[in-house]
Parts: structure tokens; C-alpha cells; sequence
């Protein structure tokens, strides 16, 4: 029977943001380790689909440099769904005190769930379509051609934002295209994972609760986006501060440094915001907090650690 859809306080919103930022305490190798692997993987992606970029043409001209990049960004917008799944999935199983390693990211394949996650990649830039065409319709014809202007403007220097027909309706369409697509990927993820629905029950309700507890949410979202920028720029102090200590040694170690840093950063903000979406689901979608997975939980091997 599919569980109702409950309505939470605004309040609950920073608590699932509290709970994330609390997150690797029963198994931080797990949890981080995951982490890495997914920027690993999207690295990987994004470096196999743009070598038509580095072989063949000495210098590529600029449409198929757009196309490459454009095939490229497309792959990781499908392949981020799924590692997400396995993402949250590490951390349901670490917070529950099952044994979990780094590597159980790929869960999803081995659930046979990972079509119905990447498709909701699909359904996301079938969003962003509806969203474009509707700007198109409100900006006037011009406005992407002077956009592009403006991108390319901003390379040297000068910025000149173009003016649209209606700016207020820009602006509206902007806010709900990115409140929705990005609600309907991170709710639908876990009632694909762990409620056990279809790609179309999970969209649906993964809907219905962005609108019934649309209050908590935009509050998790705004205190997730402050941390984003007080933490970022946090970061850019201790890059800096790294870069230049190891170039006390050797630049190279320098920006060896600043890498290492930068990667840690992402891994954490991963973990933070799958974390935050965990508990969203939790909140929203069960009765019990520590509700099993809806697959059977997996039987350890023989010597296998929960690190």
C-alpha cells in the first residue's frame, strides 16, 4: 500500500540539513569514499565522451566543440541520477549499521534500478526544454542571440546584460523550472531506491510532495545554498593558503595541494546534499526511521568489513 505523503514543518528543513552535516560518523570510508568515486565516475564520462576533442582535428572548429561538449554534458545529466541512488544508498546503510563499502555506489546496477534513475535525467532535460521554450516566448526571438553576445562579452571583459520583453516572467520561470526539476530528480531517487516505485509513481509523487511541503523544502534548499557559498568561500581562502605553502616546496605540489582540497570539498558536498535528501525522504515518505530497505538486506561475505 503506498504510504501518504506527509506534510512537515518548515523547521524540519534545517534539521535534515543538520543531520547531513552530521553524516560518516558510523562509517566515514563508506560514505566519502562514495563520494569520490561519484566525481571519479562523472570525471570518467566526461573524459571519454570529449576525446573526439583530443584526437583527429589539431584544432577543432567551434560547432563541434559545442556538439562534443553539449554529448558530453548530456551523458553525465543521465549517468548523475544513478550515482546518486548509490550514493544515498551507501549512507542508508551506513546510518542503519549495515555493513557498506565505497564501492556499493554501483548498488543500483546490481538492483536492476539504474534505467529507471538515469531516465530521470531524460526527464529532467526534457524540463529544461519546456523551460527554454517558454523563455524564448517571453524574451522575444532576439534575447538568446544577445545572450550569446553577452557570454562572449564577459570573456573579455565587458558585460551586457540583455534586456527582455518580460523580465519578471524570466525570472518566474527560472525559479520554477530549477525548483521543480531539481525536486523531481532528488525526491524521486530515494522512492526509486528504497520505496520501491516505477520511474512514472515516483515522478508523481515526488511532485505532489514538492508542492505539499514546499515550505520545508525551499528552506532546505536556501540553508543548503548559504552553506554552499560561506563553505565556498571558505575553500577559496584555504586553496589559496595551500597553493601557496606547497609552493614553498614546489609548485606542483602547490596545485597538488589545492586539488586534493577542492576534491574533499566536492566529496562533502555531495555526501551533504544526498544526506539531505535521505532524510527529506525519510520525513516525507515513512513511518519508521529506520525502515529497511525495500530489497533484502544483503548477507555480509566472509570477512568483510563494515569499512
Amino acid at each position: 500500500m503506498t504510504q501518504p505523503i506527509r506534510k512537515v514543518p518548515l523547521t524540519h528543513g534545517a534539521q535534515w540539513l543538520i543531520r547531513a552535516f552530521n553524516l560518516g560518523t558510523r562509517n566515514p570510508r563508506a560514505i566519502f569514499g562514495a563520494g569520490l568515486l561519484v566525481m571519479a565516475v562523472l570525471y570518467l564520462v566526461m573524459y571519454l565522451f570529449t576525446m573526439p576533442l583530443r584526437v583527429g582535428e589539431s584544432e577543432p572548429d567551434m560547432e563541434r566543440i559545442v556538439s562534443v561538449i553539449g554529448i558530453a554534458a548530456l551523458a553525465a545529466v543521465l549517468v548523475l541520477p544513478v550515482l546518486l541512488g548509490g550514493l544515498m544508498h551507501v549512507i542508508r546503510e551506513a546510518e542503519s549499521g549495515r555493513p557498506v563499502r565505497a564501492r556499493d555506489l554501483f548498488a543500483p546496477l546490481r538492483q536492476h534500478k539504474a534505467v529507471q534513475l538515469a531516465l530521470l535525467g531524460v526527464i529532467q532535460i526534457a524540463l529544461a526544454l519546456i523551460c527554454g521554450t517558454l523563455l524564448l516566448w517571453a524574451t522575444g526571438p532576439d534575447f538568446w542571440a544577445h545572450y550569446q553576445d553577452m557570454a562572449r562579452g564577459a570573456i573579455g571583459g565587458q558585460v551586457n546584460v540583455p534586456a527582455a520583453h518580460s523580465p519578471t516572467l524570466v525570472i518566474v520561470v527560472q525559479l520554477v523550472y530549477y525548483y521543480f526539476s531539481t525536486a523531481v530528480v532528488l525526491v524521486s531517487i530515494p522512492l526509486i531506491m528504497f520505496s520501491g516505485l516505477d520511474i512514472s509513481a515516483a515522478v508523481r509523487r515526488s511532485l505532489g510532495a514538492s508542492v505539499w511541503n514546499l515550505g520545508s523544502y525551499l528552506f532546505a534548499a536556501m540553508l543548503f545554498m548559504l552553506g554552499v557559498m560561506i563553505s565556498g568561500a571558505l575553500i577559496s581562502v584555504v586553496s589559496l593558503a595551500a597553493m601557496q605553502l606547497g609552493s614553498l616546496i614546489h609548485p606542483a605540489v602547490g596545485q597538488l595541494l589545492v586539488v586534493a582540497v577542492v576534491v574533499a570539498y566536492g566529496s562533502a558536498f555531495l555526501v551533504v546534499m544526498c544526506g539531505t535528501c535521505y532524510y527529506a525522504w525519510r520525513d516525507v515518505f515513512t513511518d519508521n526511521d529506520d525502515a529497511p530497505a525495500a530489497n533484502a538486506p544483503r548477507t555480509p561475505r566472509p570477512g568483510e568489513l563494515e569499512a
